[in-house]
């Protein structure tokens, strides 16, 4: 591909990704003709845990990318170097030149000489307090620098800055325009990659999820459950929604009494950063301490306990579904209980069951 040719495209690439039309994966190909590379990434390094945020990807194989985001990052001494320089700052590094610390020759022989990598160059896009962003290149020969295409590499490095600065943008007016329908006493907003990292979220988030016996929390900006089972769940909902696009509804527990809702689903432009695999998570918090007790409801329809602790989180706003996953009780014996509860209640529907127990808070 000509030079003319691949210019215009990777420029044309990028301006639509700052548009909203593109995302930055087509960026990332592009890239790879333009400036001569064998593969191409964008990457996002959050630089307190020290890890990867996100990354899109063209030219390597999924295990490469996979090993690196969960295992070789913490040896990326050659990135690491760059967590002050400003935008449009490009670094080059060789397996040829005398590498300066241990990580370095932990990653240069243990993760780039088994792909047959031996240049990486990058530009940092942005760099905030706590992350750097850069579009790296990887090649599999040695490719000296060449100055004749000056104007070109910095034209492009003042359109990925300006891209990745609107898509920010976008993103955080979108963000800002939700958070106004919020009550941010229960319910919370965020933008987050398929591993959890909280890429932008809702004013208020950092508090609902804040406390100190909360089970969902944000921890390093990483969306998490203390209890690992349920840390297992969230993880395989957020690449459901992210990974697959399937949207996915989850409710997880939290201190007694309260447990969380959370509605997943992939996010197209202007939210989603230019990132096909962003999801927007939506939490609500539920209580059922504002609803009868299960004293209550046991004493004035002569419930069993079991009918009155369903009867008690049904109130609270919870499906038979997620009742089941709270109590760890099977749905089949849940709607048999639920059949008990409307005949000694003189009730029909799960509707009128509701307004039966409003009465009773008035």
């Amino acid at each position: 591909m000509s030079d003319d040719v691949s210019f215009r495209r990777a420029t044309d690439a990028v301006r639509a990704v700052g548009a909203g039309h593109a995302d930055w994966l087509d960026v990332v190909h592009t890239a790879r003709d333009f400036l001569g590379a064998d593969a191409a990434t964008l990457l996002c390094h959050d630089k307190q845990s020290r890890s990867v945020r996100f990354v899109e990807q063209s030219g390597h194989e999924a295990r490469l990318i996979e090993e690196y985001a969960q295992h070789f990052y913490q040896y990326d001494d050659a990135t690491r170097r760059f967590w002050h320089a400003s935008a449009g700052t490009w670094y080059d590094s060789r397996v040829a030149r005398e590498h300066e610390s241990e990580n370095d020759r932990v990653f240069w022989n243990e993760f780039m000489r088994p792909y047959q990598l031996q240049q990486l160059v990058g530009v940092v896009i942005c760099n905030d307090d706590d992350a750097l962003t850069a579009l790296s290149i990887q090649r599999m020969h040695i490719v000296e620098p060449s100055f004749a295409h000056a104007a070109r590499i910095a034209e492009y490095e003042r359109l990925l800055a300006a891209a990745f600065a609107a898509r920010r943008a976008a993103a955080r007016a979108s963000l800002s325009a939700l958070s106004q329908m919020l009550d941010p006493a229960r319910e919370g907003f965020l933008i987050a990659s398929p591993d959890g990292w909280a890429l932008e979220f809702a004013p208020g988030l950092d508090s609902l999820l804040g406390g100190h016996d909360s089970q969902l929390i944000l921890k390093q900006r990483r969306l998490m459950h203390r209890q690992p089972a349920w840390q297992t769940r969230l993880q395989t909902a957020l690449r459901q929604a992210g990974v697959d696009g399937e949207p996915v509804t989850l409710v997880v527990p939290d201190s007694w009494g309260h447990a969380y809702r959370l509605s997943l689903r992939r996010l197209s432009a202007p939210m989603n950063h230019g990132l096909r695999a962003a999801v927007g998570v939506r939490i609500e918090r539920r209580s059922v301490f504002n609803v009868p007790g299960e004293a209550a409801l046991r004493e004035h329809f002569a419930l069993t306990p079991a009918e009155a602790r369903l009867f008690h989180h049904l109130v609270a706003g919870l499906t038979i579904g997620e009742c089941s996953e709270v109590l760890n009780l099977g749905t089949s014996t849940l709607r048999t209980q639920l059949s008990a509860i409307l005949r000694k209640t003189g009730c029909h529907r799960q509707g009128e069951l509701l307004r039966l127990a409003a009465m009773l808070t008035a």
